[in-house]
């Protein structure tokens, strides 16, 4: 993973949160904890170091890093079985769409939906952490520095703009395909919720001033069990 993304960056976090969660959600689903793991330490890691410009690597990521699982994992010792059951989730991972969520109008594409037990884990395991404040201070940060983005308030950014990182939880919760997703998805929208309606966005104009926010927030409120570790 480390030759793909940058260390301690948001994707190197992001994946290594997933991980955490590989033992937990695979069980309760059925699913190979193994080839579960493999495509979440995986499955962002073309966004970095991709082919394309970023939106290309954005949009299309699913497809490099199934490539990328199949090319690198058998010299990690993964059979090629493994490696293609492997690279199926990271290609499945970003599906299914439909208008419910931001990327489908925005890389004005479809995606596949998840079919396996493993898919299916690593998609609602990757839905689950752009719920968290975490996820939302992510989004937050992506539309604020991303130039391929209108400049607009951080409160637009976070809550009240048309494709907010708020409308992101709504509609991850929506698509959530597994029964501990589900579940689990009820519990986080509400610990987010609870987040940003207490914001002060006449203070948090910044990103570094709603990273402290969402810092100060979590520290009384931990996230719910079922996103810790």
């Amino acid at each position: 993973m480390l030759r793909h993304v940058k260390a301690d960056g948001p994707n190197h976090r992001h994946m290594l949160r997933l991980a955490r969660l590989v033992p937990s959600f695979s069980k309760a689903e059925g699913a190979s904890p193994i080839i579960v793991e493999a495509a979440v330490l995986l499955h962002d890691a073309t966004k970095e170091d991709g082919s394309g410009t970023p939106y290309e690597r954005f949009c299309t990521h699913h497809q490099q890093g199934a490539v990328l699982a199949k090319s690198d994992l058998p010299s990690l010792g993964y059979s090629a079985e493994d490696s293609a059951r492997v690279a199926e989730a990271i290609e499945q991972h970003m599906g299914p769409c439909g208008e419910k969520r931001f990327m489908t109008s925005f890389c004005k594409r479809e995606y596949p939906s998840p079919t396996t037990p493993e898919a299916r884990v690593l998609f609602d395991l990757d839905m689950l952490d752009l719920m968290t404040v975490d996820g939302v201070v992510k989004v937050v940060t992506l539309r604020q520095r991303n130039a391929e983005f209108a400049k607009e308030p951080v409160k637009d950014s976070a809550l009240t703009g048309a494709d907010s990182a708020w409308k992101s939880v709504t509609d991850a919760r929506q698509v959530l395909v597994t029964k501990t997703g589900q579940a689990c998805g009820d519990a986080v929208q509400a610990h987010t919720k609870a987040f940003l309606d207490g914001v002060d966005f006449a203070v948090a104009t910044t990103v570094e001033s709603f990273e402290v926010s969402a810092k100060t927030y979590l520290s009384t409120h931990p996230l719910p069990a079922c996103v810790t570790p």
